[in-house]
């Protein structure tokens, strides 16, 4: 079940425009794509976001043992333009852990809101040699590690023409991309023992 609207890069609860289900109205950022997400993340509803929409679907391909889908989000009505996977599990180095993976189109702001950033696109974060990088759906992806707080650790670059995001808390669970991992986009493929589980912390930027 999809909830109300919040700013892609903040969190903050939005005032929708009469009639239109692309902008909306945040006190701190003026006109924005809003964002929306389930209360549950269940196999129905991210078939129902990724059939028309325009950027992928990101998860693990495997996810890692113990790990699960705990959130989903994605920004533009009819055909999202962005779409954030929330992921948790045991973290690599004790503990647990959150990874969160974003694909937007350009001047959306969702993944510089979960990363902390105060613009609507990385900029010049992206200069001199990458720092890790994925396979996105069967191509390598460089991704730049970006600046931050020191509660997470971020990483961007781009797969299928879009800005693709790495967002992990807390910051040590980055161990999870030292050894490339793969990436599923689910508007091609939603298996059905893909593992789910309860809302976890991070599922909104700015949380």
């Amino acid at each position: 079940m999809s909830v109300s609207p919040v700013c892609p890069r903040c969190g903050e609860p939005l005032q929708v425009r009469p009639g239109s289900a692309a902008q909306a109205w945040c006190h701190r950022h003026g006109a924005v794509t809003p964002l929306h997400h389930t209360v549950l993340v269940a196999h129905d509803a991210i078939a129902a976001v990724t059939a028309d929409a325009r950027v992928p679907a990101w998860v693990p391909d495997p996810m890692p043992a113990g790990w699960a889908v705990t959130g989903l989000a994605w920004g533009g009505e009819p055909g999202a333009r962005a779409i954030v996977v929330d992921t948790a599990g045991p973290a690599p180095l004790g503990g647990s852990a959150e990874l969160v993976l974003v694909a937007e189109e350009p001047g959306t702001g969702v993944g510089c809101g979960y990363a902390g950033l105060p613009g609507l696109d990385p900029g010049d974060v992206i200069s001199g040699p990458s720092s890790v990088a994925v396979e996105a759906a069967g191509q390598r992806a460089p991704l730049w590690a970006v600046p931050t707080t020191d509660d997470r650790a971020a990483f961007v670059g781009e797969a299928y023409g879009v800005w693709l995001w790495l967002v992990t808390w807390p910051m040590n669970a980055a161990w999870l991309l030292a050894e490339e991992p793969r990436l599923l986009d689910l508007r091609e493929r939603i298996y059905p023992d893909l593992p789910l589980g309860p809302p976890s912390e991070h599922l909104l930027p700015g949380s």
